[in-house]
């Protein structure tokens, strides 16, 4: 409970601090949404951002990043906890576009950071909304931005991992750039298992790009690439 309170006001504390500088960003922000997000605004991510991570207890170790494509790739992965989207914007190195759900939207102070990491916001419930998203996706792919997306759409909150949807995959395919697999463990026992930030191991597993076949359908692709990383899960689980 105590690491908890501590984060909690860590985090309040930082946003508070770190606010005006995000004021001052969107000041030299270019309107375009294809722009790149401005270099302070990236260095949050790198930096405090793992800083967070580690002391609500996410202590996490990356393997397989000479996996990591020199060009723009589309990553995905599994989705345990509430921790994931931080921990793959400080573990894979080098900023992607993350794709998130439409409520984080909506964070006091936290979503001006977003909207300079020009994070993609996708309403699920509204079809015609994702479609634009993953267009959206698929453009920043091919401006040559890598985006990170989490095909399951939802926390699983423990060890097992739920369907992907097949449509997560359509920016990769309309782009034409890889997929690149990743695999996380352990996430959920930092806050999902008991409820309040405990320390506990995390591993991130970086798989090899994925190309898409000729002819390739997206549901196959999802298919091939949920596999690979079933596959990691079950040997973190071993």
């Amino acid at each position: 409970m105590l690491r908890t309170i501590v984060w909690l006001i860590a985090s309040i504390l930082a946003l508070i601090i770190l606010t005006p500088f995000a004021l001052i960003c969107m000041l030299f922000v270019k309107a375009d949404p294809m722009a790149r997000p401005c270099a302070l605004a990236k260095w949050v991510v790198e930096v405090p951002l793992t800083w967070f991570m580690r002391l609500g207890g996410c202590d996490y170790s990356v393997s397989g990043q000479e996996n990591l494509p020199d060009g723009p790739a589309l990553y995905v992965g599994n989705h345990q906890g509430n921790f994931d989207v931080g921990l793959i914007l400080s573990a894979l190195g080098g900023y992607k576009i993350p794709v998130a759900k439409i409520e984080a939207k909506h964070v006091p102070l936290a979503n001006l950071w977003m909207m300079l990491l020009h994070v993609i916001f996708i309403d699920r419930k509204d079809p015609r909304q994702s479609v634009e998203c993953m267009n959206l996706a698929a453009e920043h792919l091919k401006n040559g931005q890598s985006v990170v997306i989490f095909p399951e759409g939802t926390r699983s909150k423990g060890p097992q991992m739920n369907e992907f949807k097949p449509g997560a995959f359509k920016p990769a395919l309309k782009a034409g750039v890889p997929v690149v697999p990743f695999a996380i463990y352990g996430t959920y026992k930092c806050f999902e298992e008991t409820g309040k930030l405990i320390k506990a191991p995390v591993t991130v597993t970086i798989l090899p790009p994925v190309y898409p076949e000729e002819g390739e359908k997206t549901r196959e692709l999802s298919q091939r690439v949920q596999q690979m990383i079933q596959n990691e899960l079950d040997k973190a689980q071993a």
